[in-house]
């Protein structure tokens, strides 16, 4: 046959077939008889011409070798039909190929690539050297080769070719038995062991046909394989539309390997879109290991990475509170910019709700809406005060580029009544669990590299979400400006003005709880508007300077600086004569009548001098070469006691627990209300072991500061107390009064000190410990291990100590008990806070994981939390089972209400790829483990 120069009139056209569906199952072939001839084998390369047809051309081709097989001795009529060896061995490859589909098991892919597979992984899909696998081109302008080991060509203007006919063009491959080409029609026909390959993709069929003009194909019969996203499937026919969309008639898709059935999608009709990275299935039902788990008339997944609609995954739980809880996040993927997540919930004890979160990104503004609710009224009726009424929860959180420089802001989070979070929790990005923030707010930063400003304003409001706790103060509103201006390579100087308007709504101090439904135990907080100085709302204007100098040397530094700090007020709310008894009551006489003010200032100078050494040498321990370091650090602190800050309300201020770090503070307080006095010289020492790399072995830190004066400067823990008004007190203000005192007094701080040991480089361990010299007892504690080998692996113990005043005693009804000895008084307790921590997360086996927390505290003798759950991992699903039984926060601690629960999670690899309200939130507490939801 002579092709020499002849034209082909067939354009040829994209052939981006790409995913089809199912798994055929082929039995093997029985025994054959190989002929003992074989044609010659012909190449011929193709281009495309000016006028979109083919110019062809034999290339020289060298002769295959003729393969003989010994001919088996005939046993029967029926095993004496001779088939070509040729063809039965592409009989055999193929269905080979279409049962497995490039798959590589785990222990055969090479050591790196096995090393970057998730622990989970099975194997993967690895596509064979091809020519022109790795052609980056544009695959339409490349040259068309094809190959077979016959051909003709004849008069109706059709082009045969048969035996192992290969077509290739760029980095697309097309192979079969048998190809004809009908120039009239424009079309393509393949028959016999079909086979497509693009990058990243194989199709594996019986038969096909192409329509040269439009692009449009029909496969038979096919098998498929995504080699990226490690998907497969099958379909009885794939057609391939002139827009590149595939639509597949009764096809599965999966994640899972091949001969593995873990989970399928089926659709009678399945349609797949490269462009934009997702499918859609109708009629579609998901089986997990053969049984059906969901059906649905319509079906969005991805088949890639990108963002696309599709169900999320689902949360199965019983709880003592909701029942039988069942949640499935569904993703919208709306637009580019846009997109939200749907989640409808049923809750067997409470009723359906329905939660929305929407996000957005447009031009310099991004941003999210969330809504959250029940979508009738709450139906339980045990230990619930909002029963029969409808409860919600709205989020919403914008930001703005104004300029480069300048921002806009809005965090704005409310809820139908304080116990929503407690009771329902949520998948909403909130900023804050409690209180929620409702602000608005506008920053700009401006300066240079010498002189950095920040100017801001915002309206800050607060919803506390506890039942048992006073109302933060809101800030309408807050304007700070900040700055730092460093004059030349030593001195540094700063300020800040901050004008804060302080206000509370009417009831927001907590008073008591009262039984007002006993059949179903519902209780009922009670609020007033305060007492005496805390009941002040008003404004309050805080000014700060100062200027350091740092002398820097690579042995030491030496760091003076002086501040000059003034806060003034503005109060509004005050009743004179409850002010000036609860004061005077609180602070043992010393506040009077002609103390009484409504505008309080103070202003307050002063100076402290940092310094430091380093020492260093190398050091060798048990054959390791380290750096060893001596670092002797001192820090005087001077200023003066101010008095009349009594009529200071305390809008954002309270006192820091004391740790190692508090040895280097300018104050004791946080916030503005207290401008504490000082004249003390703190001593610190650390020392550490560090590696040639980098890697710091051991870090010990041990100080203690000296007072030269006792502290004068005070909050009361009995201000705003009205002796007069029943409430119900968690702490005894009294011992807390008694304590602080006693510790104001003292010649020296609590010897503060801590210890990092990391064993190796999977395991450490570290140690706080104050322990106060002056009672000769230990003040906190805190000893903390963990060993992680992996993500997935580790172990964490923990052990907590914290000296405490006593608390009250609590009857049921969570109210002081009188105590019998002193009439007019409450029965105390030991209220240290003492607790254990045990936390693991390990895998048992290749698949299952066993994971668990128990936290216990010591002082009252009950359990926290204990969290006991197992978790299996195959290379296609995810299955999650947890217990959980835990205690609130708020709990009566004398009688406990422990709560628990069964929570159960599905995770069907590659159906998504986002995570919204999984049981990781449970996991939290298992320091460093890293659970793989995807």
């Amino acid at each position: 046959m002579d092709m020499h120069l002849h034209h082909l009139p067939f354009t040829p056209r994209t052939l981006t077939l790409a995913i089809a569906a199912s798994i055929l199952a082929s039995q093997p072939a029985s025994n054959v008889i190989a002929a003992e001839t074989r044609a010659q084998q012909t190449e011929w390369r193709c281009q495309t011409l000016t006028n979109g047809q083919w110019s062809c051309d034999p290339s020289t081709a060298q002769p295959i070798p003729v393969q003989k097989v010994q001919r088996s001795k005939p046993k029967t009529r029926a095993q004496k039909k001779s088939v070509p060896a040729t063809a039965s061995a592409s009989k055999e490859q193929h269905h080979s190929l279409k049962a497995l589909l490039d798959w590589q098991p785990i222990q055969d892919l090479p050591p790196e690539m096995r090393a970057s597979e998730p622990f989970y992984s099975c194997g993967a899909y690895i596509e064979p050297p091809r020519p022109g696998k790795d052609d980056t081109g544009d695959v339409n302008k490349a040259p068309i080769v094809a190959e077979s080991n016959e051909s003709s060509y004849d008069k109706a203007s059709v082009a045969t070719f048969r035996g192992n006919v290969i077509v290739r063009q760029g980095s697309r491959q097309f192979e079969s038995d048998k190809a004809s080409l009908d120039k009239n029609r424009n079309h393509g026909q393949f028959e016999g062991n079909v086979r497509f390959r693009e990058r990243g993709v194989l199709l594996a069929g019986d038969k096909g046909d192409l329509q040269l003009d439009s692009g449009r194909a029909t496969l038979e019969n096919t098998a498929y394989v995504m080699h990226e996203q490690k998907a497969r499937g099958s379909a009885t026919r794939i057609v391939r539309n002139e827009d590149s969309t595939l639509e597949l008639t009764d096809a599965t898709y999966t994640t899972c390997p091949p001969g593995d059935k873990g989970w399928q999608l089926f659709g009678q009709n399945v349609t797949l879109d490269m462009d934009s990275g997702q499918g859609l299935a109708k009629n579609a039902v998901v089986r997990v290991q053969g049984l059906p788990i969901l059906y649905t008339p319509y079906l969005s997944f991805p088949i890639d990475d990108r963002r696309k609609s599709g169900f999320l995954y689902p949360t199965l739980s019983q709880s003592s509170d909701n029942g039988l809880d069942f949640s499935i996040p569904y993703y919208l993927n709306i637009a580019p910019n846009y997109d939200a997540t749907l989640t409808p919930r049923y809750m067997s004890k409470r009723g359906l709700m329905l939660e929305n979160e929407f996000r957005y990104l447009a031009g310099n503004s991004q941003g999210e809406l969330g809504l959250s609710g029940l979508l009738d009224k709450d139906e339980l009726k045990k230990e619930n005060p909002y029963y029969n009424d409808h409860r919600w929860l709205i989020n919403y959180r914008h930001k703005t580029d104004l300029t480069s420089r300048w921002i806009a802001e809005i965090d704005y989070a409310k809820a139908s009544d304080k116990n929503y979070l407690d009771d329902f929790s949520t998948a909403l990005n909130l900023s804050a669990n409690s209180p929620l923030n409702q602000r608005v707010g506008t920053r700009y930063l401006g300066g240079d590299t010498n002189h950095s400003w920040q100017l801001s304003l915002d309206a800050h409001q607060y919803q506390n979400m506890n039942q048992t706790a006073d109302d933060p103060y809101n800030k309408l509103p807050q304007i700070k400006l900040a700055g730092n201006w460093l004059a030349n390579d030593s001195l540094n100087l700063n300020y800040v003005a901050d004008y804060t308007k302080f206000t509370r709504a009417d009831n927001w101090h907590y008073l008591n709880e009262t039984l007002v439904n006993p059949s179903d135990d519902v209780y009922q907080s009670n609020y007033d508007s305060g007492y005496g100085i805390k009941s002040a709302n008003g404004e309050r204007l805080y000014l700060e300077t100062g200027a350091g100098y740092s002398f820097d040397r690579s042995y030491g530094f030496i760091r003076p600086s002086v501040k000059v700090q003034h806060v003034e007020y503005r109060l509004t709310d005050l009743d004179q004569q409850n002010v000036i008894d609860d004061l005077n009551q609180a602070y043992f006489g010393s506040f009077t009548a002609a103390d009484y003010t409504e505008s309080p200032k103070t202003t307050v100078p002063s100076f402290s001098i940092d310094s430091g050494l380093y020492f260093d040498r190398f050091t060798n321990i048990g054959g390791t070469t380290f750096t060893h370091t001596l670092e002797p650090r001192m820090k005087y602190l001077y200023s003066p006691y101010v008095e009349g800050q009594e009529m200071n309300p305390v809008f954002d201020t309270a006192l820091m627990n004391f740790n190692y770090h508090s040895l280097w503070r300018d104050s004791r307080f946080s916030g503005h209300d207290r401008l504490g006095d000082a004249n003390q010289l703190s001593l610190g020492l650390t020392t550490r072991l560090i590696e040639d790399d980098g890697f710091e072995r051991v870090r010990f830190g041990i100080g203690q500061i000296v007072y030269f004066e006792d502290r004068q400067l005070w909050i009361s823990p009995n201000a705003g107390i009205d002796q007069g008004v029943d409430q119900d007190l968690d702490t005894d203000p009294n011992d807390e009064t008694e304590r602080l005192r006693e510790d104001m007094q003292d010649a020296v701080s609590p010897l503060a000190s801590e210890l990092v040991y990391n064993i190796n480089r999977t395991m450490n361990l570290r140690q706080d410990l104050m322990w106060d010299t002056s009672n000769n007892e230990l003040d906190s504690y805190g000893l903390y291990y963990q060993y992680k080998p992996s993500d997935r692996r580790v172990m964490n113990a923990g052990y907590r100590y914290l000296r405490q005043a006593d608390r009250y005693v609590k009857n049921e009804q969570n109210g002081n008990i009188q105590d019998p000895n002193n009439p007019g008084t409450y029965l105390t307790t030991d209220n240290n806070l003492s607790q254990t921590d045990l936390s693991v997360a390990w895998p048992v086996s290749n698949n299952w994981s066993a994971m668990g927390r128990w936290q216990y505290d010591l002082t009252n003798k009950r359990n926290l939390e204990i969290l006991s759950g197992v978790e299996y991992n195959s290379c296609c699903y995810q299955v999650r089972v947890l217990w959980r039984k835990w205690v609130d926060v708020d709990d009566n601690i004398d009688h406990p209400n422990s709560k628990s629960g069964i929570f159960l999670q599905f995770v069907l690899r590659g159906l998504g790829d986002l995570t919204s309200g999984s049981t990781k939130e449970y996991l939290e507490g298992i320091k460093g483990y890293a659970g793989d939801e995807k």
